[in-house]
């Protein structure tokens, strides 16, 4: 076996992992590194010669898993099929684990109604104990670890570097999750309304927004018109805390941009339309609930809560330090 191999020889032992923004901070971690050689599973994946609907390709990385005996499988989600041959082989192969790392909030922090719900992982690295809660909800009866872990992305930060600062920049900047057709006539409301006031409005948009399509190729989210867009890393955006206040809906930059001690409106039209209520809105009141079309620049800067917005970030992230064997019992 490789892994034994590779540990008899330099002590340390064999992760593969798939690349994405909250698996690769464990991955640089200088800690984890003197303790584990990492390894992209997605090149392994690209040079398998077959298309990935071919059940040859998952054979032959099922045997790939045999030679190798990694002590984890490191990803972000659970739900595809690449990921459920990781739980299938670890199952048989119980020295390694199939371990994944918290990416998202689901909906403001509910997850009663994801189908994802249902953990198929050995490990589930959360973002916090209420997520540990949330998910032993749902998983009492399963054999396995869900680990108060911390947001592996807010781990790599000192936050006392941060601060809230008092700007009046008229700068105002939208961060919704995807929207759709009747969404996004929502959130164009409250654009007109914040035009109408001197506000100067950038979006960033959801990555999904103007791209994915439906069966019929029409986009099923549209692109947001009539405004300043902009692109880049949202975390660097965030740092630069440039902004009055930052608008967002039950998506997990709403808690990014609080992190990063930014000013943040909540505003949720699906929380009144479908009858849901998130964690944000224990917290944060929703400015959709409110006649906003009549409301003047005053009573946005009134409607910012900062204590609020602390004690929503620490009911649901944990500040940890990415070290994988600290956590595990």
């Amino acid at each position: 076996m490789i892994n034994f191999i590779i540990n008899f020889i330099s002590n340390k032992e064999i992760i593969l992992y798939e690349k994405h923004r909250q698996t690769m901070p464990l991955v640089s971690n200088t800690f984890n590194r003197k303790r584990f050689w990492f390894i992209p599973i997605g090149i392994i994946w690209k040079y398998i010669p077959f298309k990935t609907t071919d059940k040859r390709k998952h054979k032959i990385m099922y045997f790939i898993l045999n030679c190798v005996q990694p002590k984890y499988i490191l990803s972000m989600n659970w739900i595809s099929k690449r990921e459920s041959l990781y739980k299938v082989w670890t199952t048989k192969n119980t020295n390694s684990k199939f371990m994944v790392v918290q990416h998202g909030v689901y909906t403001g922090g509910i997850v009663r109604d994801i189908p994802h719900k249902y953990i198929k992982s050995d490990i589930f690295l959360t973002w916090g104990s209420f997520f540990v809660e949330q998910f032993k909800a749902y998983n009492s009866l399963k054999k396995v670890e869900i680990v108060n872990f911390g947001n592996s992305i807010y781990n790599t930060f000192n936050r006392k570097e941060f601060e809230y600062r008092k700007y009046n920049s008229d700068k105002v900047l939208l961060l919704p999750t995807a929207l759709d057709e009747k969404d996004i006539l929502l959130f164009y409301n409250l654009i007109d309304r914040l035009k109408d006031l001197n506000f100067l409005l950038v979006v960033k948009p959801h990555n999904k927004q103007g791209k994915e399509k439906d069966e019929k190729d029409n986009l099923k989210y549209p692109n947001i018109e009539g405004v300043n867009i902009i692109t880049g890393d949202l975390y660097s955006i965030l740092q630069n805390n440039e902004f009055d206040f930052i608008v967002s809906d039950h998506s997990s930059s709403l808690l990014d941009a609080i992190f990063f001690k930014n000013k943040v409106i909540y505003f949720d039209p699906n929380n009144s339309i479908n009858g849901y209520t998130t964690q944000y809105s224990k917290y944060l009141a929703n400015l959709y609930s409110q006649d906003y079309s009549k409301l003047d620049r005053g009573f946005f800067e009134g409607f910012i809560n900062i204590e609020n917005q602390e004690a929503l970030l620490s009911e649901m992230v944990r500040i940890g330090n990415n070290q994988i064997d600290s956590y595990l019992s």
